[in-house]
C-alpha cells in the first residue's frame, strides 16, 4: 500500500521545517534536557512514584486487568519524553486495560547504558512481580528495551510480549544499506545519531552487545514484534535483526514492515501511525 497524502504531506513538512538539521544535533545535549511532566491523559489516572531515584509515572486505565506494561520512551538517548510518547503510553492502557510503567530515565550527557541497563533491568522485574508484563520501547527506548530482554537469566520470566518501534540494534551503524536510506529519511540524521550512540556506548565499544542489542544473544527472548518503516535509516537493521532470529530456539520475532513510513511513525499524526498504534494496542491486548 502507498503512503497517504497526509504522510507525504508530513514528511515534506519535516524537511521543509528543518527538523532532520536540529532535532538531535549533539551540541543541543551539553547538559540534560529536564522531563517534562505528563500532559492531561483523558482515560487514566496517573500516580509517581520513585524507583532507584527516578521518576516513574503509572497510567491506570478506568477498568484494568491484571497485566502490565513497560514503556521505554525514545529520544536519542539525549531528548525528553514527548506529548507523541505519553499518549501512546496512554493509548496502551485505555484500550488495552494494562497499567503502563513510564519511567523518566537518566540521560546524555548524565548517564550512559552502563548507568541505566543494570536499573532498567530491575524496575522491568519489579513490574512482573505485579503480574504478566508486556516490554515495549520505540527508537532508543526499543534498543534499551532489547538490551534489557537479553539480560534476562535463561530461567527470567519473559515478557509475555515485546514490542520494538524503531529500534536502534547495531550502535556503529555498519549495515552498508544504511546508506542508501540516510539521504531520503526525512527525520534522522546519520551523523548526529552517530555521535550521540558513541557517547551512549561509552567508554566501551559501540559494537558490544550491551549497547548494540543486534550484537547480544536472540534464543530465549519470547514474542518480539518489531516495527520498521522503510523510509528510516534503522530499517536495515531491523531487517537483520529479523533474519538473524530466524529459528532461534525460544525467539519468536515478526517484522511489521511500514512502506514508505519514517522513522516512529506509529507515534505520528497521520493515519498510518494511528493504525499501526492501534495493532499495537489489539498485540497487547490480546497478548500474542
Amino acid at each position: 500500500m502507498s503512503p497517504s497524502l497526509r504522510s507525504h504531506a508530513f514528511a515534506g513538512l519535516l524537511r521543509v521545517a528543518g527538523v532532520k538539521k536540529r532535532q538531535f544535533e549533539p551540541g543541543r545535549f551539553r547538559t540534560e534536557v529536564a522531563s517534562p511532566s505528563p500532559p492531561r491523559l483523558p482515560g487514566v489516572t496517573v500516580r509517581r512514584e520513585e524507583v532507584e531515584g527516578w521518576p516513574v509515572y503509572r497510567l491506570t486505565p478506568v477498568d484494568p486487568v491484571q497485566r502490565r506494561a513497560l514503556y521505554i520512551h525514545g529520544g536519542a538517548w539525549a531528548a525528553p519524553i514527548t506529548r507523541q510518547h505519553w499518549r501512546l503510553a496512554a493509548r496502551i492502557a485505555v484500550e488495552s486495560g494494562r497499567d503502563v510503567a513510564v519511567p523518566l530515565y537518566p540521560r546524555l550527557p548524565a548517564a550512559t547504558h552502563a548507568d541505566v541497563l543494570p536499573v532498567m533491568l530491575r524496575l522491568l522485574q519489579r513490574v512482573q512481580g505485579q503480574g504478566p508484563t508486556s516490554l515495549i520501547g520505540d527508537s532508543a527506548g526499543a534498543n534499551i528495551a532489547l538490551s534489557v530482554l537479553q539480560a534476562l537469566t535463561p530461567q527470567g520470566e519473559r515478557p509475555d510480549v515485546t514490542v520494538l518501534i524503531s529500534p536502534a540494534l547495531d550502535l556503529t551503524f555498519a549495515n552498508r544499506e544504511i546508506a542508501g536510506i540516510a539521504s531520503h529519511d526525512p527525520l534522522l540524521n546519520l551523523d548526529h545519531i552517530r555521535v550521540l550512540a558513541a557517547r551512549w556506548a561509552a567508554p566501551g565499544d559501540p559494537s558490544h552487545p550491551q549497547a548494540s542489542p543486534l550484537n547480544g544473544r536472540l534464543d530465549d527472548l519470547g514474542l518480539v514484534h518489531v516495527y520498521a518503516g522503510t523510509r528510516d535509516v534503522l530499517f536495515p537493521d531491523a531487517v537483520l535483526l529479523r533474519d538473524r532470529s530466524e529459528n532461534t530456539a525460544g525467539t519468536d520475532l515478526h517484522l511489521h514492515i511500514g512502506e514508505g513510513m519514517i522513522h516512529d511513525w506509529p507515534i505520528m499524526p497521520i493515519p498510518e501511525g494511528r493504525r499501526a498504534a492501534g495493532e499495537i494496542v489489539a498485540l497487547l491486548r490480546d497478548g500474542s
